[in-house]
């Protein structure tokens, strides 16, 4: 087995990979637990710390030679994701990453400058990042407030594309401290309402499908962590030509949510 925890760019990581290896997980579901902290993160207005301590990476599988995600992680990203991992067998193993880490932290703090240059380098450019999204981030709502407006004419007479909602939906998450799933059910039931459209209707009845499927070639159902990976509300509305309706309703909301921040001025 390769390494719990290993040194990149200065600072002690272990990755989804070996978390999956370890735990006796399949790869996809530890992809699945990490992306679902991510999105309680956002939720939470914390998507600064989750892109300091989760980040999403690339690797080659060795036999097919083909490309796949994988997500590195710090000490505290490994821990956000590893409490639900309860099983005495796990508990064992949460404790020997830890172990590593600690033992890792240690090595960086008592290294020699010479022996990590590199390293170094690499610490401080990140280091500089971090100050400047620092400095940016008080300037953000006053330049939002700014850009706002335009930027939602844009989005109301623009083409809408999946990255492009999901962004919108994460820009509404941000200004409401809404959490996602509240924020795509409002939009279902307005759509509902206007159009007569019931995408949750829908996802339930594309996944009782596929899952009939599985059970028919396979004797199991799919997971459900893996049911939802295959089919969810954004594929459903792109498939049946919906995402425009999504799009526009979510940009009035968000248009709403920006008017109500505005300052009024008193002549």
């Amino acid at each position: 087995m390769k390494d719990l925890v290993f040194i990149e760019n200065g600072r002690a990581i272990t990755d989804s990979l070996t978390v999956a290896e370890v735990f006796g997980k399949e790869h996809f579901n530890v992809i699945n637990d990490i992306k679902n902290q991510i999105e309680k993160l956002n939720a939470a207005g914390e998507q600064e710390w989750g892109a300091l301590n989760f980040q999403e990476t690339q690797y080659q599988h060795q036999q097919n030679k083909q490309w796949y995600t994988k997500f590195n992680m710090t000490e505290d990203a490994f821990a956000l994701v590893a409490m639900s991992y309860v099983t005495p067998e796990a508990m064992k193993m949460k404790i020997r990453f830890l172990d590593e880490f600690k033992r890792l932290r240690e090595q960086l703090q008592h290294r020699p400058p010479q022996m990590s240059q590199l390293e170094m380098v690499a610490y401080l450019a990140q280091q500089a990042v971090i100050r400047e999204k620092e400095d940016a981030r008080r300037d953000q709502d006053i330049q939002s407030l700014k850009s706002g407006m335009n930027t939602l004419t844009d989005n109301l007479t623009a083409i809408p594309d999946a990255a492009k909602v999901v962004d919108l939906v994460n820009e509404y998450a941000r200004w409401t401290r809404i959490g996602h799933n509240e924020i795509y059910n409002r939009v279902y039931d307005i759509m509902k309402d206007q159009h007569g459209i019931d995408v949750p209707q829908k996802v339930k009845n594309e996944r009782e499908k596929l899952n009939q499927a599985q059970i028919a070639a396979k004797g199991k159902p799919y997971a459900e962590s893996t049911l939802k990976s295959k089919v969810n509300g954004i594929d459903v509305m792109v498939r049946n030509g919906w995402l425009e309706k999504f799009s526009v309703i979510l940009s009035g909301l968000l248009a709403k949510e920006k008017t109500n921040a505005l300052p009024v001025f008193e002549g």
